[in-house]
């Protein structure tokens, strides 16, 4: 076969083969959209007030929302643990919550907040 011939194969190839791959691509799920199934229960914690409470405030996202104590959660279900020391560390960590980058996988604000104030307060 002649080099004209073989390089009009190849470059007719490459073509297919980059549309093929374009229209494949275009049949995917962009890499930043959230899978609702993926998410926690409750995906944004907000302190309130400055009362010395430490109540939180969770919210999924979707209109439903609810009201933690920490110091009650921690009384409940951690023995060991310093609950005033916690409740503070607790509301520390959910405080400082830093704005995320779409796509990306993050720890669970509550789970990282309880280890840490758990970690740090016995």
């Amino acid at each position: 076969m002649p080099v004209v011939g073989t390089n009009a194969i190849a470059i007719v190839a490459g073509l297919l083969f980059t549309g093929a791959l374009v229209v494949g691509v275009q049949f995917m799920p962009p890499l930043t959209q959230a899978d609702p199934e993926g998410f926690p229960a409750f995906q944004k914690y907000r302190p309130l007030g400055g009362d010395g409470q430490g109540l939180i405030e969770a919210s999924n996202g979707r209109g439903g929302g609810a009201i933690i104590d920490p110091g009650q959660y921690c009384r409940e279900t951690l023995p060991d643990v310093n609950c005033g020391c916690f409740r503070e560390k607790a509301v520390q960590v959910l405080s400082a919550r830093r704005p995320r980058a779409a796509g990306w996988h993050y720890a669970n604000d509550w789970d990282l907040a309880t280890s840490q104030a758990a970690a740090d307060c016995r």
